[in-house]
């Protein structure tokens, strides 16, 4: 029990680490006195906000050590562009959140305004006063962007400079962000006028402009990603909330533009409403509530997209069967899309399931074509089911791409029966590291015969699961050995010995099995290990010897 106690403190250990050294803030920023004044403080929280935090997203991407990351701060807060927002800052972050509701709040209620009531009713101005909220944001946003650093394309270096973050955003989004902000409903709070002769159509141009905000979607995708990332959602989770955002918005993009295309070709052709075969003029839907308007085009726009048909619109006119036919291709193009991206996603979660059918498949053309009998058909079947388990993964791969001490923590976890092995118990956790390592799993199906007594012997196993017998060469029974026992030790101390013994596994056995040559290796003759193999063998020898005397004494009785 004590030795099982010391085990589990040795493990949990080297686990952890207990620092002695004194904790220091991690901000890299001067220590305040202790009487300072309330701004000072402020101005000091506001500093944190602003540098580079480990909790950001993206800094452990970019920065892959907290010895970079600390190396960062003093980087940052030392330098001439203290002020500037780190882009993997907390307050970058949190603006981005801001940002993040804001966009989604733009591209469903700037479009639905437009259509639906400044061009559909020719309403006035005043609802825009819901949007206005969203735009002083977007204003603030222009701002902050002038004043955050940005990483290089490259993505190995943070650039904090002003002049270079001010050319970096005239050159990126920032024409596009200073045209659909503008609030130019303003300057011209007037109604648009119903399309004819003395409409005033020009102000489409204008009334158009915020609608480019939605150029901004990469800037919305990458929100999204980090805050999914935040959460520690899956790769998959990200990606279905995507799909699921992206797929919402374009049925109300459809049904937006499926209601007003007909409009825009009436102002175009300056032809007047009365005039129009379109099924919003026909069928008199203005005399309808608003809400119930935008539903039945919810059901146009979305069976524009997928392509399905309803006869109870029989009354579309050109404009509607124009639209229809552009929307129908483009919405072909993301269904596409859409089956591609889910498709790529099965494939993710069940591939080693797939791989593991592939092998399935070639071990049975194999059986065919070795024309193997039925027993050795299902044995080879059974075989390659109990060692896959349903799924197939490249472990060297993984492995190999691993570092030497995470390798050797998830042996010890895959091991840990061999771990409560007696003979085990004192050695280092570096020679135990490395012994484990030297030792080469095999798997032994029920009846399958280890090793026969007489044969030449060259190494010993451990019993990693299952349940072997060991049987003289007289054919009496010498024990059970069951997970975590060892067997053939005789073949690690007596290198000339032939095996005295029989093993045969009972049940399908997972065995760890350590090469003599690896052995002698690793200990010296007369380590401790050592001679602790060699007394189990002389006993075991002795043990095989009587059983082999008593059966003599028995025949000739």
């Amino acid at each position: 029990m004590a030795i099982d106690l010391s085990i589990s403190k040795m493990r949990a250990s080297l686990r952890t680490h207990i620092c002695d050294l004194p904790r220091t803030s991690g901000s890299n920023l001067p220590k305040l006195p202790p009487n300072v004044k309330f701004y000072s403080r402020w101005k000091r929280n506001l500093q944190k906000l602003i540098l580079v935090s480990a909790q950001h997203p993206l800094t452990r991407l970019i920065l892959r050590s907290q010895a970079a990351v600390a190396f960062e701060k003093r980087r940052h807060s030392r330098s001439s562009h203290q002020w500037v927002i780190h882009p993997c800052s907390m307050l970058r972050f949190y603006w981005d959140t801001i940002m993040t509701i804001t966009f989604l709040y733009i591209f469903l209620m700037v479009p639905h305004i437009i259509c639906f009531y400044r061009i559909g009713k020719n309403s006035g101005p005043e609802y825009w006063n819901i949007v206005y909220p969203s735009y002083a944001i977007c204003i603030i946003d222009i701002f902050l962007n002038f004043i955050t650093g940005f990483v290089s394309s490259d993505g190995h270096e943070i650039l904090l400079d002003s002049a270079l973050i001010i050319r970096h955003y005239l050159k990126g989004y920032f024409f596009i962000d200073f045209i659909s902000t503008l609030p130019y409903m303003w300057f011209y709070p007037t109604r648009i006028l119903p399309p004819g002769s003395d409409s005033n159509s020009a102000l489409l141009i204008i009334e158009f402009l915020s609608i480019l905000k939605i150029i901004r979607m990469p800037t919305l995708r990458r929100n999204v990603q980090q805050i999914n990332a935040k959460f520690g959602l899956s790769q998959i989770q990200e990606t279905t909330i995507w799909l699921v955002i992206l797929t919402l918005l374009i049925f109300h993009w459809s049904s937006c533009i499926s209601y007003v295309f007909p409009y825009i070709i009436m102002h175009i052709q300056g032809k007047p409403m009365k005039n129009s075969d379109a099924y919003y003029v026909i069928t008199e839907l203005h005399n309808k509530p608003n809400w119930k308007v935008y539903l039945i085009f919810v059901h146009i726009g979305v069976s524009n997209l997928i392509g399905s048909n309803f006869v109870e619109f029989n009354t579309f006119g050109i404009c509607d069967n124009i639209i229809r036919c552009i929307l129908l291709l483009l919405g072909k193009g993301y269904t596409l899309y859409l089956i591609v991206t889910i498709l790529q996603l099965l494939e993710s979660l069940t591939e080693p399931e797939l791989k593991y059918q592939r092998i399935m498949h070639q071990v049975k053309e194999y059986i065919c074509h070795k024309k193997l009998p039925l027993y050795l058909q299902d044995k080879l079947i059974f075989y390659y089911e109990y060692r896959y388990q349903g799924s197939f993964f490249k472990e060297n791969v993984i492995f190999d791409t691993l570092s030497s001490h995470l390798n050797q923590e998830i042996l010890f976890h895959s091991s840990q029966g061999l771990l409560d092995t007696v003979i085990l118990h004192n050695l280092s956790r570096n020679i135990l590291g490395d012994l484990i390592n030297l030792m080469k799993p095999v798997i032994y199906l029920t009846e399958d015969v280890i090793y026969k007594a007489g044969t030449d012997s060259d190494c010993m196993y451990f019993i990693a699961s299952g349940t072997v017998v060991l049987i003289t060469f007289s054919g009496r029974e010498i024990c059970h050995l069951h997970d975590g026992d060892h067997f053939g030790e005789a073949a690690m101390v007596y290198s000339d010995r032939r095996r005295a013994e029989s093993v045969i596994a009972l049940e399908v056995c997972e065995l760890l099995r350590l090469h003599r040559r690896d052995f002698k290796g690793l200990f010296a003759k007369n380590s401790e290990f050592y001679n602790s193999l060699e007394h189990i063998a002389r006993e075991r020898s002795q043990k095989i010897k009587k059983l082999d005397e008593e059966n003599d004494q028995n025949k000739q009785k």
